[in-house]
């Protein structure tokens, strides 16, 4: 089984409440489908990240995985995004970058 290209997004010692902005700002410019990990060592995030980007109409695609202080979660972009995003009228900005993954 191969894994799905994705994009990683590197909040390491970023504090709340922007983990979760970035993080939605992060999904809000991909393709629906597309995959979005998440890794910051944030507190809160354990429960923030999830519930605000499934509110918004994305997919958490496992469990939040710990290492260390770091937690690393995996999205899938949903097709449509509920409710109007914080971020949605601003200009886009590459929070993110692309991972390749080999088979």
């Amino acid at each position: 089984m191969t894994t799905p290209d994705y994009y990683a997004l590197d909040l390491r010692g970023e504090s709340c409440p922007y983990p979760v902005i970035h993080t939605l700002e992060a999904l809000h410019d991909l393709q629906p489908g597309e995959i979005l990990q998440v890794h910051t060592d944030c507190p809160q995030a354990y429960r923030n990240i999830p519930d605000d980007a499934t509110a918004a109409g994305h997919e958490l695609m496992a469990d939040p995985s710990r290492e260390g202080a770091v937690m690393t979660f995996t999205f899938r972009r949903g097709e449509k995004i509920l409710g109007k995003h914080l971020t949605q009228d601003k200009p886009r900005r590459s929070w993110f970058s692309r991972t390749k993954t080999t088979s």
